[in-house]
């Protein structure tokens, strides 16, 4: 790249440049074109392209530097998005054939402050069916590889935009989480993925919902991704603001992080749940990383929080997931769902099901007075479970309960399994770790903390009070200063 930056220089840096007028945005724009040209048909990450758009853009930037103007916090940066959020320029199809002809004319809310702060959008990255899965792989574009693997998923549903920051091609992407969607692909690339605090980034001109929807989703939420917690902070503050709807008479701030150093942190590191056992090579990473903040000074307590455990959480969870991402099915596919529900726990005992997999099928068919219920119930949890801020700034958790697992198209996922330490696992049980965060709308940072013994990257999820989105995120960046960090992937680097 040119003026001795490469492609993983941070995108904070690259801003400053091509602020002052020392870097070119269409030279950086031609140099992530150029990589992308030679490494992503191995990855297919990056699915869409507005090189011509781009181009366009990227020379206003540069106009606009010369003349000692600056068009915004992302001026001239170009980045790729997530092929759920809608681009002019660009299809966005959320892995859908459906949709594979729609051509949105206006941008996502996010995607439009984005462009508005100076940002060069000039391509899409890959997703799984309609965001539907922990794997990104569709009928439109194929499947995506994982650039420290190929044989592995980098995950879902922002799996593209992982692996194309891991792989140098795009200096942010901008994620979005109702299963994990930033944080296990970031665990599973070794990049950064923060999910927010629900309701602070606008899902306006995202899909699913379906195309020209105006509400906010329930539990879903949208979020930076990137290679550095300074960066995550960086997109965060562009992108969180007051939603359509709530304008003008609401105004958002989010606080920064009362500490500065890891010495003031009060850590909780909860590891280990009876539901949800994770693989022991992601535990000796976690013993190294709990070792490293102890040696910085940090107050670091083992142990689940008061008592609490995943089993408390998942299955109200699942019924509001199923209810928030099954709506746009048939009435009656919804209603068999549902009648099945009753037949399915009386029979768990006997079959080899996942956890609560009842729980999901009833809330296909909830009513509204069940969905009233649930969430009320979800309501009560997170009131009763805040108090534990009360004692710990951020909890350490896991992920998910594995790293980076090999390609697994089988149709069903409820038939799909995974081997974890040599024992077989239900697929579905990937989300158990990151129910707690998204059913009570806390923020959560995925930040890399090392690999395992056999090359997999490892991140643990930090989880912090609502609207404490600046201090998970900088307890990230505090943490890769002792442990972990983002490092490209063999064969990446130059």
């Amino acid at each position: 790249m040119a003026n001795h930056v490469d492609e993983y220089t941070g995108a904070s840096q690259l801003v400053a440049g091509l602020r002052r007028g020392e870097l070119s945005s269409r030279e950086l724009l031609e140099a992530y074109l150029a990589r992308i040209e030679a490494h992503n048909p191995g990855l297919n990450a990056v699915v869409a392209l507005d090189a011509d758009g781009a181009r366009r853009a990227a020379d206003r930037a540069d106009a606009a530097a010369r003349r000692g103007e600056s068009l915004g916090p992302l001026h001239g940066l170009p980045m790729t998005i997530k092929d759920t959020y809608e681009v002019p320029g660009m299809p966005c199809t959320a892995g859908s054939p459906k949709y594979r002809q729609h051509l949105p004319r206006t941008p996502a809310v996010a995607v439009r402050r984005l462009q508005e702060a100076g940002a060069v959008i000039f391509g899409k990255t890959n997703v799984p069916l309609m965001a539907g899965d922990v794997q990104s792989y569709n009928a439109v574009y194929g499947t995506s590889n994982n650039p420290w693997n190929r044989a592995l998923t980098p995950g879902g549903s922002s799996g593209g935009a992982a692996a194309a920051l891991a792989a140098g091609f795009t200096p942010l992407e901008l994620g979005s989480d109702i299963g994990g969607s930033i944080r296990i692909p970031a665990h599973f690339c070794g990049v950064y993925g923060h999910k927010t605090t629900h309701g602070i980034v606008s899902l306006r001109g995202h899909i699913p919902g379906p195309p020209g929807m105006v509400g906010e989703p329930e539990l879903a939420v949208a979020g930076p991704m990137a290679r550095s917690a300074e960066d995550l902070e960086l997109m965060l503050d562009v992108i969180a603001a007051t939603p359509p709807a709530m304008q003008p008479g609401w105004q958002l701030t989010l606080p920064p992080s009362p500490k500065s150093q890891l010495k003031d942190f009060r850590v909780l590191l909860w590891l280990d749940d009876s539901e949800c056992g994770i693989d022991s090579q992601m535990a000796a990473s976690y013993r190294s990383m709990a070792a490293a903040l102890r040696t910085a000074g940090a107050q670091v307590t083992l142990g689940s929080p008061s008592g609490w455990n995943l089993d408390r959480f998942y299955p109200t969870y699942l019924t509001q997931l199923s209810a928030a991402v099954l709506a746009g099915q048939p009435q009656l596919a919804r209603r068999l769902m549902g009648l099945s529900a009753p037949l399915l726990r009386r029979a768990a005992n006997y079959l080899d099901m996942p956890h609560h997999a009842d729980k999901f099928l009833a809330g296909a068919n909830l009513s509204h007075v069940g969905w009233m219920v649930a969430r009320e119930k979800g309501r009560r949890l997170r009131e009763a479970f805040l108090t534990v801020f009360q004692d710990f700034d951020v909890i350490l958790a896991p992920p998910t309960l594995t790293t980076a697992f090999a390609h697994d198209h089988s149709p069903s996922l409820g038939t799909r399994r995974l081997s974890v330490d040599g024992v077989r696992r239900h697929y579905i049980d990937m989300f158990m770790w990151i129910a707690p965060a998204t059913l009570m709308g806390l923020p959560a940072t995925s930040a890399p903390v090392g690999l395992t013994a056999t090359g997999s990257p490892v991140n643990v999820q930090i989880i912090g009070a609502p609207y404490a989105d600046k201090t998970t995120i900088a307890f990230a960046g505090l943490l890769a200063t002792v442990c972990g960090g983002f490092q490209p992937p063999p064969g990446f680097a130059t």
